[in-house]
């Protein structure tokens, strides 16, 4: 049975969170028993785009605090790093860790900051589905890799965690090439599984002290879940968290792909769980995703028109800058930048969605700064509706 640690911090406080860290990997071992002396550790964050930590869209701050201390402790050399969305290039990523509050953990702890962007491709003859990878050198070149990821709904896996984190290992817009080749969720999610098992983090450490619920990974609404989890295997760890906030394992595609390999059970009976027990908790109101494309058996021509017609899909609406971050990311190139009517009678400039060309990964939705990208159903997105 893994083991995973599920502990109660009800805040960011920092005192809080190191006492609760420590609690968390002192369940599962200690960290000398992930982390070696002179041992290059890269925590692989989730920043996915430049956010304030309390906006519950990255991975906080303090959690990665608690834990570079440890890993200092231990005797190991913490790296904090990600490829977030965007390109892999030292301006936006640095002003990703800035706004993220990760250069103020550097500055506090004397940890680095990752500013290797190169990239290599990786042979996994074992994969299910991808043989080989592109990865950053960010990730080949540590020696231990801890997978630090926020707790969080999403709109095309159904949930973020310990699973689609790592695809934050594959560099910057070279993600979108991903989107583009694997367009259906089944597939997608047999994509992160290979990931997971070619990378193999030796640690997995969760960020749900404040949670997102509803339009995750980035529009969706902080919620107060106040935990942290950590354990060697991020699958079960993943269970556990879901589980936690109620989200229905059938329903999370990584998740049902681990499931398909024999990776877990999906039974949270069926892990080992050490320090707080999940009826501690008091989780009421954790709002899942709203999105849901039609996979499985059928014409193809007929999964098409349904999901068309009843799956949301991207609208723009007057929140729009036009500032391009949903064209240069659009896998599909299903969208342009077009002067439209407001509902002012102006014409304006704003990102417009082709929706037959669309194939609802969601990108946009998750990558816009302004948060003016909304699902909504395809049919009332066609008659202009915002």
């Amino acid at each position: 049975m893994p083991t995973i640690s599920l502990i109660r911090c009800p805040s960011y406080d920092e005192a809080q969170v190191e006492t609760a860290m420590r609690r968390a990997i002192d369940g599962i071992g200690g960290m000398a028993r992930y982390v070696q002396p002179g041992q290059r550790v890269l925590l692989k964050v989730n920043l996915l785009r430049a956010a304030a930590p309390d906006a519950a869209i990255t991975t906080h701050p303090a959690v990665v605090k608690a834990l570079v201390r440890l890993v200092q402790e231990a005797g190991g050399r913490p790296v904090i790093g990600d490829s977030p969305g965007g390109p892999f290039v030292r301006p936006w990523v640095g002003a990703v860790y800035r706004a993220c509050g990760m250069t103020r953990v550097a500055e506090e702890t004397g940890a680095e900051l990752n500013w290797d962007f190169g990239e290599t491709r990786l042979a996994h003859p074992t994969g299910h589905l991808i043989k080989s990878l592109e990865v950053g050198t960010f990730v080949t070149g540590a020696d231990v890799v801890i997978n630090v990821p926020k707790l969080k709904t999403h709109n095309f896996m159904h949930f973020t965690g310990a699973t689609k984190n790592l695809f934050g290992v594959i560099p910057g817009t070279i993600k979108v090439g991903y989107h583009s080749k694997l367009p259906g969720r089944e597939a997608f999610a047999d994509m992160l599984i290979d990931i997971l098992t070619l990378i193999r983090p030796a640690l997995t450490v969760m960020d749900g002290i404040i949670a997102m619920d509803g339009a995750g990974p980035s529009a969706g609404d902080p919620f107060h879940v106040g935990a942290l989890l950590a354990g060697p295997d991020g699958i079960a760890l993943d269970v556990v968290a879901a589980s936690l906030v109620g989200l229905d394992v059938r329903h999370i595609y990584p998740l049902q792909a681990a499931i398909r390999r024999g990776l877990t059970t999906g039974n949270p009976a069926d892990i080992d769980l050490v320090g707080d027990a999940p009826a501690d908790f008091v989780i009421k109101g954790f709002r899942p995703p709203e999105t849901g494309r039609i996979e499985g058996r059928g014409p193809i021509w007929l999964r098409r028109l349904v999901n068309r017609a009843f799956v949301p899909a991207p609208v723009a609406t007057e929140r729009c800058i036009a500032c391009g971050v949903c064209v240069r990311n659009c896998p599909v190139e299903a969208i342009t930048l077009a002067h439209v009517r407001a509902q002012n009678g102006e014409m304006v400039k704003r990102a417009v969605m082709n929706l037959d060309t669309c194939i609802r990964c969601y990108c946009c939705h998750e990558l816009c700064p302004e948060r003016a990208i909304i699902l909504t159903k395809s049919w009332v997105g066609k008659l202009g509706i915002r």
